[in-house]
């Protein structure tokens, strides 16, 4: 090797590399960054590129010299320092003590903080709760109703509204004789008993019919989007224009048959019991996931260096600011509406940010103690299920690779491997469905945090 290091280990995590980089190649920069200045350089009575060193270190002066071999010297010189010993930088280093000369080997300090060193305890035969899966035909029947009512008819009648029903109506609505914002409408289809806008504007109407001019007053909520009529009362105006009569498909074979693949009703039962089951399956799952990943946590050792919470929060306030895009809320209109600040509720993103450092952290631990791998298989069956329905999957993937994403893959399923080698290895207790509620209640809110 054309350097020496010597490491020093700072406190908790962070080093200091002594680097020593070999004259030779110290001279070869020097000469390169000579050649380089020389084509850049305009001095007048000399070619673009044919200006000799006396006369570049007359114009530039020594310094700009050595400075031009330093851009060269220095990123490959600690690279290959931080390689050689091993070492996982966590943030950029500080570069201090440099010098350099010709003739001589160049020398620096670089002082960096590195991946924290995880203090596994004991990582098997965990105690995990296990929920029994129990399907009830209670469960079955409101996954039915709630089909028949997706599939509800209306048609028009002069029938008073009864519940369910749709009325299209003309409103009025005022707050100490006033209206406010969003307070009149006109055509507005309602549903008899449904939430809607004005919580108890449509319970309001059960009876009304076609014609009919009734008032009906309300308490308008607290946090009502109009904040000026907040909690206030309102008085409410409304004409019925027609009274949609909901009708519902009486549950047979005929409606299996409408709604769904299946040709019988009874098929269809079986079908939704095996979905159902098939969903709590997997809650169960990431339940025990949350708690084995909470027993070992608790019995490990990690030091987060604050540089990867706050780039975590950072992530997270990011991903929450594409959430509220998709609810049409911009980061700065949640804040004023909660009147709190961007760096608030960053800062109210760590503890779910350590939370997450963390779990990586041990998983990434367990993954390389007991020397887990994925195959290059299943890394590109992940890449190819991720480019399905992109416009050229090819072309993404091929960016994937280079861009980092499919490390980052690699790394994701690691983990889960190491999750999976976690419950394998768990003491598992099978406990009747919906006891132990309040581990769960626990282990769902770490799961939610952690990923």
């Amino acid at each position: 090797s054309c350097l020496e290091v010597k490491l020093e280990q700072l406190e908790k995590n962070k080093v200091r590399l002594e680097v020593e980089v070999e004259k030779e190649k110290v001279n070869a920069a020097i000469n390169t960054a000579v050649r380089s200045l020389a084509r850049r350089v305009n001095i007048p009575g000399f070619r673009r590129g044919r200006v000799p060193r006396p006369v570049l270190e007359l114009k530039l002066g020594k310094e700009a010299i050595y400075d031009e071999a330093l851009e060269l010297l220095l990123p490959e010189a600690y690279s290959q320092a931080v390689a050689e010993q091993g070492l996982d930088p966590i943030d950029k280093p500080l570069v201090e003590e440099v010098k350099i000369e010709e003739d001589q080997p160049l020398v620096f300090t670089a002082t960096v903080e590195v991946m924290p060193q995880v203090q596994l305890g004991e990582y098997t035969g965990l105690p995990v709760n296990k929920q029994k899966v129990e399907i009830t035909e209670e469960q079955v029947d409101a996954v039915l109703k709630d089909l028949q009512e997706r599939h509800a008819t209306f048609s028009t009648s002069e029938e008073p509204a009864a519940e369910g029903d749709l009325i299209m109506a003309d409103f009025r609505g005022t707050v100490d004789g006033e209206s406010f914002e969003g307070s009149q409408a006109e055509n507005m289809p309602l549903v008899v008993g449904a939430p809607g806008f004005f919580p108890g504007l449509s319970e309001g109407l059960a009876g009304a019919k076609k014609g009919e001019t009734k008032e009906v007053k309300l308490t308008l909520p607290a946090d009502f989007r109009v904040s000026e009529v907040a909690g206030k009362d309102a008085l409410f105006t409304v004409t019925v224009k027609e009274v949609h009569k909901k009708s519902l498909a009486p549950l047979d074979d005929e409606f299996a048959k409408d709604v769904s693949e299946f040709g019988t009703l009874e098929e269809l039962r079986n079908a939704i019991r095996q979905n159902l089951s098939e969903a709590a399956e997997r809650r169960i799952r990431e339940l025990m996931e949350a708690q084995v990943i909470r027993r070992a946590l608790e019995k490990t050792e990690i030091e987060v260096p604050d540089v990867l919470v706050a780039r975590r929060a950072h992530t997270l306030l990011h991903n929450f600011e594409h959430e509220l895009a998709h609810r049409g809320l911009s980061l700065d209109k949640y804040c004023e509406i909660r009147e709190t600040t961007p760096e608030k509720v960053e800062e109210e993103f760590k503890p779910a940010a350590l939370n997450q450092v963390k779990t990586e952290l041990l998983l990434d631990a367990i993954a390389k103690a007991e020397n887990l791998t994925v195959t290059p298989e299943k890394v590109t069956e992940t890449l190819e299920r991720m480019a399905q329905g992109q416009k050229n999957p090819e072309k993404r993937i091929k960016e994937w690779t280079e861009d980092g994403t499919k490390d980052m893959v690699e790394r994701s399923l690691l983990r889960e491997a190491a999750v999976a080698f976690l419950l394998d290895k768990a003491d598992i207790t099978e406990t009747a469905a919906g006891e132990s509620e309040e581990e769960e209640a626990q282990s769902s809110e770490d799961a939610s945090q952690g990923d």
